[in-house]
């Protein structure tokens, strides 16, 4: 038997035992058909339609046209992300070298708050030591014992996490809020031993939700707790 006759294509096996006329009937009684596979539209090759129809072509362009939209959005996306991301290394490292710089522990706090306002455009920022930080590192807490049972409290878990605070708990992070806001909080941690609360707000409550990343938040939080002047004391 001649190779000429023989098909190992499945698809041309299937073309040759469907009647046109099968098709064109299955697409009359289901002219929804094409609805729900958007997929299989962008691979036909079609004719335009009469006068007073929307041709399966045009329909094939618009699908088109969105998934390039779609497209353009989600680049534009990942671009601001990445955009944000330089932001945020940028403002890490001037804050890091600005932390190496100091001689003396007692300047981490302002250059942490000065760093957050002019770098990354935070309204609030703090460093809070807690009580154990006197002990541990010979710093004694500028809070009143209330606000430091607050933020404690608030961070007992010894994790990073962001959220919504009241206004008695903003107050207690950051002394000058008087409203309900959001806030971003990272633990101290010396020997084990949480010894004070880096913390980053905003008085608006959406701004720092649960789902905000704290990763560049950490990675200062963790230079801090080894700097050499504050291991000097």
């Amino acid at each position: 038997m001649s190779s000429e006759n023989l098909s190992t294509n499945p698809r041309d096996m299937a073309t040759e035992s469907l009647d046109p006329r099968q098709v064109e009937t299955f697409l009359s009684e289901h002219p929804a058909f094409f609805k729900h596979r958007p997929e299989l539209l962008t691979a036909l090759e079609l004719p335009h339609g009469g006068a007073g129809a929307v041709s399966l072509v045009e329909r094939q362009v618009n699908l088109l046209r969105e998934r390039n939209i779609e497209m353009r959005h989600k680049l534009a996306s990942m671009t601001q992300h990445a955009e944000d991301n330089d932001v945020l290394f940028s403002g890490t490292r001037e804050t890091v070298l600005r932390l190496l710089a100091l001689d003396a522990n007692s300047a981490i706090g302002d250059t942490i708050r000065q760093c957050f306002s002019s770098l990354f455009d935070a309204e609030m920022a703090n460093l809070i030591w807690l009580e154990s930080a006197n002990d541990e590192l010979g710093i004694t807490p500028d809070l009143g014992a209330s606000a430091l049972t607050t933020v404690t409290g608030l961070i007992k878990h010894q994790q990073p996490f962001a959220g919504v605070f009241r206004a008695e708990e903003m107050a207690a992070l950051f002394g000058e809020s008087e409203s309900d806001g959001s806030a971003a909080l990272v633990p101290l941690i010396v020997n084990d031993l949480l010894v004070g609360v880096l913390t980053v707000g905003s008085n608006d409550v959406h701004r720092y939700d649960s789902n905000v990343g704290t990763l560049f938040l950490e990675y200062i939080a963790d230079v801090i707790v080894h700097l050499p002047s504050l291991r000097a004391g």
